[in-house]
């Protein structure tokens, strides 16, 4: 009986929340909802998932060199990712500015590149990649405005600011629990407190996401100076982070709500 090759899918579960919940909370704020959010919504999946067979391909040429099976699933998988996308980027193309389309998708295929490049240099959980990456996959809120309403206007930008401090914040604080888990006895770096911090004195932009952002992170880290805590199970800090995550949100749709 052969063993079927795994499917070359992302598996980092915290980066789906990145990338789907600007997505969403742009198409809210919108509120001129039509059906190419659906073109819009296929490209950032589409874009997303072909970073996996990318990854496996840039192996087989630079790491294993010889011939491995993974490589023909990850073909495969990449030539119906990279149509997909195509297709999706076609019908917006058609509807929407092409400047503005060329933008986003450039900043996305860009750092697709830098990841799958790191990745293969075994950097891929380098805190500045991450950081990057919040901040690029934080741009399908602007994809999603620019799809309902056919521009990006001024408020987008704070939007996605607000959502990628969060993005960013909510990462130094996963890395500050991993280092501290590795070496007991520690207390998080003062580095750690550098978002929440600045989230507080950009408040006035967005009060109550920011403020919450800041809350919940510095909570979080305090709690890391008890050992228990570090004991506590990935999946549940997991799932609280996600809740987390969506209230932010939420808040934020709430207070851009009538930018």
């Amino acid at each position: 009986m052969t063993h079927a090759e795994p499917k070359p899918l992302p598996r980092e579960h915290g980066a789906w929340g990145l990338l789907l919940q600007p997505f969403f909370a742009g198409a809210i704020l919108a509120r001129e909802w039509n059906w190419l959010l659906l073109p819009a919504l296929g490209l950032v999946l589409f874009g997303f998932l072909l970073r996996e067979p990318l990854i496996v391909l840039a192996r087989q040429r630079f790491v294993w060199r010889d011939y491995n099976p993974q490589s023909t699933v990850a073909a495969r998988w990449l030539l119906a990712e990279a149509l997909g996308a195509a297709l999706c980027l076609g019908i917006l193309i058609a509807q929407r500015p092409l400047a503005a389309l060329a933008a986003l998708t450039g900043v996305a295929a860009g750092l697709t590149l830098l990841a799958v490049w790191l990745t293969i240099k075994n950097k891929q959980r380098s805190i500045w990649l991450q950081l990057v990456s919040a901040a690029g996959l934080g741009t399908t809120a602007l994809l999603a405005i620019l799809a309902s309403t056919g521009a990006i206007p001024a408020w987008a930008w704070p939007l996605w600011a607000v959502l990628t401090l969060h993005g960013a914040s909510s990462i130094l604080t996963v890395h500050t629990r991993l280092a501290l888990k590795r070496a007991p006895g520690g207390k998080p770096p003062t580095t750690a407190y550098a978002v929440p911090g600045l989230s507080i004195a950009l408040a006035f932009v967005a009060p109550a996401p920011l403020l919450f952002s800041a809350a919940a992170n510095i909570w979080e880290l305090r709690r890391l100076r008890s050992p228990q805590t570090l004991q506590e199970s990935l999946k549940r800090v997991g799932l609280r982070a996600l809740a987390v995550s969506i209230t932010h949100s939420l808040l934020a749709v709430a207070a851009f709500w009538n930018r």
